[in-house]
């Protein structure tokens, strides 16, 4: 069951928050329970709030789910028509017609075991893996794409959110796309 972790601790509500009281609460959906090894959920909702943050997405809804490889295969045919596992997949809740949220953006899925490889083979520890898929996620979740004329401005939002980050004093701060992944990714027959 997803976990929901709340800014300042505050309660959900039935009730929608009213933004003319100094803004909305952003509410975090970390899932775990379906990864095949234990994972530190609340170790990654402070770079989740700094990406929220720093994009000026500070009032919004987003879910992360940690899975294996083989619930990631599974999405990944049924909503891309690639039957294979993949690192991370986003789902923007802002695409299509609203859902009811006052603030969504997305739902992102992560494969741990392909993170755990990808780590090893780019020399990341695990977490910092774990956060190049969620920034790589969340820039999707923005609207952001990075296939063939689209890469250019994804390349700029990649900088000015890596730029904010930077400005806003994180000690992390993502690689983003970069020619070792992208060939990487090549090579394991995934787009880029």
């Amino acid at each position: 069951m997803s976990k929901p972790i709340v800014e300042d601790d505050q309660p959900l509500s039935s009730e929608p928050p009213d933004p003319s009281q100094g803004g909305c609460p952003v509410n975090i959906y970390i899932d775990a329970q379906n990864a095949p090894f234990p994972i530190d959920e609340a170790s990654f909702d402070e770079f989740i709030r700094l990406l929220l943050t720093a994009s000026g997405e500070s009032d919004a809804e987003i879910s992360i789910s940690f899975v294996s490889d083989s619930i990631i295969q599974d999405l990944n045919r049924r909503h891309r028509g690639q039957d294979r596992p993949t690192d991370v997949l986003s789902f923007s809740l802002r695409e299509g017609e609203p859902v009811g949220q006052l603030f969504p953006l997305g739902d992102l899925v992560i494969s741990v075991e392909t993170a755990k490889r990808q780590a090893e083979f780019f020399g990341n520890r695990f977490d910092e893996e774990i956060k190049e898929l969620l920034f790589h996620g969340f820039l999707h979740l923005l609207g952001h794409d990075h296939e063939g004329a689209a890469r250019p401005e994804w390349d700029q939002a990649e900088k000015r959110l890596i730029g904010e980050m930077k400005r806003r004093g994180s000690a992390y701060r993502p690689k983003g796309l970069n020619p070792e992944s992208i060939n990487h990714i090549k090579k394991e027959g995934r787009k880029t």
